[in-house]
C-alpha cells in the first residue's frame, strides 16, 4: 500500500468548519452540562439534607404530641376521678364505682381497663370487692375483683409507687399475663384524719400499647427510615427490630455492641432536651439522621430515623438522570450541528443564567420555557417542575406557620374573651362601705378552666362563687363558660346554694359524654346581719378569717364535683360573719403551686401569709399572697390556674361604743392601731388625743400580752372603747392573773438611770397622759378603765 492510497484528499472548508463547530459545540456543551450536573448535585444535596433534618424534627415532635394527646386525656380522666372521690370522702357504693368505670370505658376507646384498689385495712365493710376492675374483652366490657383470691396487688408497681411517692405515677411499660404490652397510670386516694390525709388506695387506668406500633409504622418516612419509642429507663417500647421491644434497652444494646457512642446518645435522649444528630441506624446500619422528643405525660422518648444513605442514592439517581439527558442532547448535537447550536445552546445558556436565581431563593424569577420534545427541553421542564415543587413546599410551610400564628392569635382573643367573663373592676361596689372584695385569676395557659363570680342580688345579699374545671386549655375554657352562664341563671332563679348546685349539676351532666366536671363553691351573704349560706361541690374548703385572729376551714358540708353524674344532692351550710371577718376562696393552683424541686406552696404558707396580713385590705392581702407564691415557684413553669377571691364584711359605721377582741400576740398591736385610727376618724377625735390614747393602750396591751398569761397558750381579751359627750372611755378586760398596775410605786424620774427600780414607767406614762385610770377585779377578770376628757371636738 502506497502513500497515494492513504491520501483521502484535503478536507473541504465547510467540513472543517462543521467539524470545528461540532467539536467546539460538543466541547462547550459538554463542559456546560458537566458544570450544571455538578452544581445541581451539590445544590440538591444541601437542600434535600436540610429538608430531611426538618422532616425528622417535625415527625419526632408530631409523634410525641399525638401520643401525649391520647395519654394526657386518660391521665386527666384518672386525676379527675381521684379528685372527685377524695372530695366525696370516698363515700360511694361499689355499684356507683362500677358505673363510673363503665362510663369511662365507653367514652374513652383508648382505655383498656380501669380499677379502684383499696388497702385491705381500708376497704369499705359493705363492699364485696377489694379491687374492682372493669376492662375490655373482644370489644365487650368485663369485670373482675383483682383481690378476689389474695391482696398481693398492693406490692405491684401500679399500687406501691403512688402509695409511697404520694403522687400520681406512670408505671414502666410491661407485658401482662395475657402477653399484651401495657402501661398503667395510678393516682392515690386519701381520706382525711386528725393527723392529715391518709392513703387508702389508688385509681388506675390500663392502656394497651399496640397502637403505638401502628402510629409509628404509619409515619411518612422513606423506605429505610423507621420510628421507635423508649421508656424513661431507655427500654424499647416499640422498635422495628422485634427482639428489642420490651427486652432490650438502648444501654443493653450499647453494652452488647461495645458502642460508647450509642450509650452517650441514649443518655442524651433520656436526660437532655429534644434534639437531632447524625447517626448509624440501629436497624438498617445506614448513615441516618436521628431526631427525638420527650413526652410531657410519661417522660418517654419518641424518636425517628431518616436514612441519609437513601437520600444520597436519590441525589445520585437524579444526577444520573440529568447526565443521561445531557448525553442525549450531545448525541443530537453531533447529528445536527446547526440546529443543535440554536436549539441546545440557547436553552442551556438560559438555564445557566436562571440557576443562580433559584440558588439565591428567588423562585419567582422567570425560567426559560421548554421548546420541543428533546432532552434539553425535558431537562428544562424538570428544572421548572423542581422549582414549582419547591415553591409549593415553601408555600405550605408558610401557610402552616401562618395557621399556627392565627391559632395563637385566636387563643389570645379567647383569653381576652374569657377574662371578660369574670368581673375585674375593683372596688367591685364602690358605693358600699359595708364590704370589701377583691379577686385575682391567672390562667396557666392561654385559656384556663378557673373562674370566680360575684353578684349583688339586692341591697342586702351578695352572691360569691369560685370554680375549677377539670383539664386545661380550650375544652376547659368552654366548659367554664357554660358553667358560669348556667350558674348566673340558676342563682337568679333560686339563690339557695345547695338547691342551686343540684340544678346546675343536672344541667351539666346532660350530654356530658366527655365526663368533664367542675369543682365549685358558692355562698350567699346577708350584709345586714352577716349570715352566710353556702354549698360545696368538691372544691377546696375556703378559709374563714375570724375576728379574734383564728382561721377556720369550711370543710363541711362537702359534696361531689358537678358534671359527670346527674341527680346529686348538695347540703347548704350556714355560718355567721361578724364585722371585720373575711372569707378566702381559692383553687388548688394556689396551695399546690410547685417550685423547680416539685415542692408545693402548701396550706401552712398560705395560713402564715393570712395571719401576717390581717391589718391589710382585700387587695393588699391577695397581692401579698400572690407575691409569696411567685417567690416560692421561682422559675418553675406554672402548671395550674391560680384563682383567689377575698371577701370581708366591714359592717356598718362604728358606733360611739365599739368592742375589739385581741389575742396575746404582739402582731395584734398593728391591728389595734388601725382600729383606733378608724374609730378616731369616724368619731371626730382630735389627733393629739387619739395619739395619746394610742400610746397608752399600746403600753397596756403589751403588758397583757407579756405578763397576763404565763402558760404560753393562746388567749383572747377585749377592749371596749366609747365616746361620750365630753370624754373618751376605754376599758380593757382580761381573764389573766390578777394584777392591779395602780398599786405599783411611782418611779423616781429624777434618779440616775442605773439606780432606778425596774418597771413602773409604763403605768406612770399612762397616768400622766390619761385624766383618770381605774382598776377593779370582778368575776375572775381584770378591768382597767381609762378616761380622757376632750378639749378639742371635731365634727364626724
Amino acid at each position: 500500500m502506497n502513500q497515494a492510497n492513504l491520501d483521502i484528499g484535503p478536507v473541504p472548508p465547510l467540513a472543517r468548519l462543521r467539524n470545528r463547530l461540532l467539536l467546539s459545540t460538543v466541547g462547550v456543551a459538554g463542559l456546560i452540562l458537566c458544570g450544571l450536573l455538578l452544581w445541581n448535585y451539590l445544590s440538591f444535596r444541601d437542600r434535600l439534607t436540610e429538608d430531611a433534618q426538618v422532616r425528622a424534627r417535625f415527625l419526632a415532635n408530631g409523634a410525641a404530641d399525638r401520643i401525649d394527646t391520647t395519654l394526657g386525656r386518660l391521665q386527666s380522666l384518672v386525676d379527675g376521678m381521684a379528685i372527685s372521690l377524695n372530695a366525696a370522702g370516698l363515700d360511694l357504693t361499689l355499684k356507683q364505682v362500677r358505673a363510673l368505670q363503665e362510663q369511662a370505658l365507653r367514652n374513652q376507646p383508648a382505655l383498656y381497663g380501669i380499677s379502684l384498689s383499696w388497702l385491705p385495712e381500708h376497704k369499705p365493710s359493705k363492699w364485696a370487692a377489694w379491687a374492682p376492675f372493669s376492662y375490655r374483652v373482644n370489644g365487650n366490657l368485663a369485670y373482675k375483683d383483682l383481690g378476689a383470691e389474695n391482696q398481693d396487688y398492693i406490692a405491684q408497681d401500679w399500687f406501691a409507687l403512688p402509695r409511697f411517692l404520694d403522687r400520681p405515677v406512670w408505671t414502666e411499660p410491661y407485658i401482662a399475663t395475657t402477653g399484651v404490652r401495657m402501661v398503667t397510670y395510678s393516682a392515690p386516694l386519701r381520706l382525711p384524719s386528725p393527723e392529715g390525709p391518709v392513703f387508702v388506695g389508688v385509681v388506675t387506668c390500663d392502656i394497651e400499647l399496640a397502637w403505638l406500633d401502628r402510629l409509628l409504622a404509619n409515619l411518612p418516612l422513606d423506605d429505610n427510615g423507621y420510628g421507635f419509642l423508649l421508656s424513661r429507663n431507655g427500654v424499647h417500647i416499640s422498635h422495628p427490630v422485634a427482639d428489642f421491644t420490651m427486652d432490650e434497652s438502648v444501654f443493653s444494646v450499647a453494652e452488647a455492641r461495645e458502642d460508647p457512642e450509642l450509650r452517650q446518645a441514649g443518655q442524651t435522649m433520656l436526660f437532655g432536651k429534644p434534639g437531632m444528630r447524625p447517626w448509624i441506624g440501629w436497624a438498617t446500619e445506614e448513615k441516618s439522621w436521628l431526631a427525638w422528643d420527650r413526652l410531657s405525660t410519661t417522660g418517654w422518648i419518641s424518636g425517628v430515623m431518616i436514612s441519609q444513605t437513601q437520600l444520597n442514592r436519590e441525589i445520585a439517581q437524579l444526577t444520573q438522570f440529568q447526565a443521561l439527558a445531557g448525553g442525549g442532547g450531545l448525541l443530537v448535537l453531533v447529528l445536527a450541528v446547526g440546529w443543535i447550536a440554536r436549539s441546545i445552546t440557547r436553552p442551556i445558556t438560559a438555564l445557566s443564567e436562571a440557576a443562580p436565581s433559584i440558588a439565591a431563593g428567588r423562585l419567582d424569577d422567570p425560567l426559560p420555557l421548554p421548546r420541543g420534545r428533546d432532552e434539553i427541553a425535558r431537562l428544562t421542564a424538570i428544572f421548572r417542575t423542581m422549582r414549582d415543587h419547591l415553591k409549593g413546599y415553601l408555600a405550605d410551610l408558610e401557610a402552616t406557620t401562618a395557621a399556627r400564628e392565627r391559632i395563637q392569635g385566636e387563643l389570645r382573643i379567647a383569653r381576652d374573651i374569657q377574662m371578660d367573663l369574670v368581673p375585674k373592676t375593683f372596688p367591685a361596689f364602690p358605693e358600699r362601705e359595708d364590704m370589701d372584695l377583691f379577686a385575682i385569676i391567672e390562667p396557666a395557659r392561654e385559656v384556663g378552666g378557673d373562674f370566680y363570680d360575684f353578684l349583688l342580688l339586692d341591697e342586702d345579699q351578695v352572691f360569691l362563687a369560685i370554680a375549677d374545671v377539670s383539664g386545661k386549655g380550650v375544652p376547659a375554657a368552654l366548659f367554664m363558660a357554660v358553667t358560669r352562664s348556667l350558674l348566673r341563671a340558676e342563682v337568679k332563679a333560686n339563690p339557695d346554694p345547695g338547691q342551686m348546685l343540684a340544678r346546675l349539676n343536672d344541667a351539666l351532666a346532660e350530654h356530658n359524654d366527655s365526663c368533664m366536671f367542675v369543682t365549685l363553691f358558692c355562698a350567699l351573704v346577708s350584709l345586714s346581719d352577716g349570715s352566710m349560706r353556702y354549698a360545696n361541690a368538691g372544691h377546696n374548703p375556703p378559709l374563714w378569717l375570724r375576728a379574734d385572729g383564728r382561721i377556720d376551714w369550711l370543710d363541711s358540708p362537702a359534696g361531689i364535683a358537678a358534671g359527670p353524674v346527674a341527680d346529686l344532692d348538695y347540703t347548704t351550710g350556714h355560718i355567721q360573719l361578724a364585722p371585720g371577718e373575711s372569707l378566702l376562696l381559692y383553687t388548688d393552683g394556689v396551695n399546690e403551686a410547685i417550685d423547680i424541686n416539685n415542692q408545693a406552696f402548701g396550706n401552712q404558707r398560705m395560713l402564715e401569709r393570712l395571719h401576717a396580713s390581717r391589718s391589710l385590705n382585700c387587695r393588699e392581702t391577695l397581692t401579698a399572697l400572690l407575691a409569696d407564691i411567685r417567690e416560692h415557684t421561682g422559675e418553675a413553669e406554672q402548671f395550674d390556674d391560680i384563682t383567689m377571691m377575698l371577701f370581708r364584711r366591714e359592717g356598718t359605721r362604728m358606733s360611739q361604743a365599739s368592742t375589739l377582741t385581741l389575742t396575746n400576740d404582739l402582731s395584734e398591736l398593728t391591728r389595734l392601731a388601725s382600729w383606733l385610727e378608724r374609730f378616731g376618724n369616724e368619731q371626730g377625735i382630735d389627733e393629739k388625743t387619739l395619739y395619746q390614747l394610742n400610746l397608752a393602750l399600746d403600753e397596756l396591751v403589751t403588758n397583757i400580752i407579756h405578763h397576763a398569761y404565763p402558760d404560753g397558750q393562746a388567749h383572747s381579751f377585749n377592749l371596749l372603747l366609747q365616746r361620750l359627750e365630753d370624754r373618751i372611755e376605754a376599758e380593757l378586760s382580761d381573764d389573766g392573773i390578777p394584777f392591779n398596775p395602780l398599786e405599783m410605786p411611782e418611779p423616781d424620774t429624777q434618779a440616775a438611770i442605773d439606780s432606778r427600780q425596774i418597771g413602773g414607767l409604763g403605768i406612770h406614762f399612762v397616768r400622766q397622759t390619761m385624766d383618770e385610770v381605774h382598776y377593779r377585779f370582778e368575776q375572775g377578770h381584770n378591768h382597767l378603765r381609762l378616761i380622757k376628757y376632750l378639749t378639742t371636738l371635731q365634727t364626724s
